[in-house]
């Protein structure tokens, strides 16, 4: 009977002979994907074209690259240039400041006494000599009736021994004595009457009453507040200037101040200060401006405009400016024999239409394209810019449309 089982050479043998089949490897799309943009980036990085072309070419060349190849090939890289009218330029110092009473006091008690009457309240309008407080008499209507009943005896005691020395009756010596009686009833009489009077606070100039802390009935002491007056016209514009700036003024000239509150009114300079302050090398002036009706108050923010002498000037639209290597803000213009040349300026004010600066010559041929590309002592080639017209002297100043 035939072993049908197979020893272990046997399977081996039998596996050996059977033909070994490869396995397949499957590669997924995302790593295809990005197999294929690596292969793309090292081809841009080799040649840097996708298409067959420089990606940094362009169509046209920029200023940049114009002005280089115009270095290199020997030849005059053009500019474009325009001539700017010179006019006069009506020059104003703004300073910044606050407005102020021209004077304001505390009305204070000379006497003592009750507060028997107020004749205002506060915020009132008075007029000069207008009552406003009223103290208690306290006997002073009596000392000064007292005080003139010895004036008279004594003027009469005083007249007798005159009378009598004429005669012969009595000595000089009586006669002087009588005299320094009458003087001495005479001060008393005064003073009675001063005192008499004080009890009767008065203003003593126009103004407004801001502040009112008596009442009535309270004591006022010698020196006690009764009210505080304020005068509000003329009312007084103060402001610091810069040190730079204090020689263009002096007292009398003319300015504008305006206020926070939209108001403007017209004064005149009336007080420079002769010393700058430590802390901030500053100069005050006072601005003295008409408030007849009292609409403008005290302590109000404002900006005083001062109109200087005019000054030959020129507006420049701000693209034209540019800095030479000492990093000075000036223009480049081109010379008549047609080299650039480097023009230091002097900015005066700034407006959203342009900056004026002070006159350049007004035959200058200022860059207004290119300036940035070319350098002092350059050659270059100028053509007139059609957006800026000639200068006319009867055009404003205008840099352009």
């Amino acid at each position: 009977m035939p072993d049908h089982k197979q020893t272990d050479a046997q399977k081996d043998q039998t596996l050996s002979s059977k033909p070994i089949k490869p396995k397949k490897v499957t590669i997924s799309s995302s790593i295809m994907w990005a197999l294929i943009f690596t292969l793309l980036i090292a081809a841009w990085i080799v040649t840097g074209d996708f298409k067959g072309g420089s990606s940094l070419k362009t169509e046209s060349p920029s200023l940049a690259e114009k002005a280089k190849k115009d270095k290199t090939e020997g030849t005059s890289f053009r500019v474009r240039t325009a001539e700017f009218p010179v006019v006069e330029h009506p020059e104003k110092l703004v300073i910044r400041g606050r407005t102020l009473s021209d004077n304001q006091v505390e009305l204070k008690a000379e006497t003592a006494g009750l507060v028997t009457k107020l004749e205002v309240e506060k915020g009132d309008f008075v007029k000069k000599d207008t009552l406003i407080c009223h103290l208690e008499d306290g006997g002073r209507t009596a000392a000064l009736l007292e005080a003139k009943a010895v004036v008279t005896q004594t003027e009469a005691d005083f007249k007798a021994s005159k009378t009598l020395e004429r005669r012969g009756h009595t000595a000089g010596l009586k006669v002087l004595q009588n005299k320094a009686l009458v003087d001495r009833a005479k001060a008393t009489l005064l003073r009675a009457e001063l005192d008499l009077a004080r009890t009767k606070i008065k203003a003593p100039f126009d103004g407004y009453i801001d502040q009112l802390p008596s009442k009535v009935g309270s004591f006022l002491s010698v020196g006690g507040a009764c009210a505080t007056l304020v005068a509000l016209d003329p009312l007084m514009v103060i402001g610091a200037v810069r040190e730079r700036d204090i020689g263009k003024l002096k007292t009398g000239m003319s300015g504008v101040a305006n206020l926070v509150t939209g108001v403007s009114a017209k004064g005149k300079i009336h007080f420079i200060s002769a010393r700058a302050e430590n802390e901030t090398r500053t100069f005050r002036i006072d601005l003295l401006i008409p408030n007849k009706d009292g609409l403008l108050k005290s302590g109000v923010t404002a900006d005083i405009e001062i109109p200087l002498t005019p000054r030959k000037a020129m507006k420049l639209p701000p693209s034209i400016l540019t800095l030479n290597d000492n990093g000075k803000v000036g223009v480049r213009a081109v010379s008549p024999v047609g080299n650039v040349e480097f023009l230091p300026v002097k900015i005066l004010s700034e407006e959203d239409s342009g900056i004026w600066v002070e006159a350049l010559p007004a035959t200058k041929k200022i860059i207004t394209v290119g300036q940035d590309f070319v350098k002092a002592g350059q050659k270059v080639e100028a053509v007139q810019d059609t957006k800026f017209k000639p200068s006319n002297p009867d055009v404003k100043g205008t840099p352009g449309s």
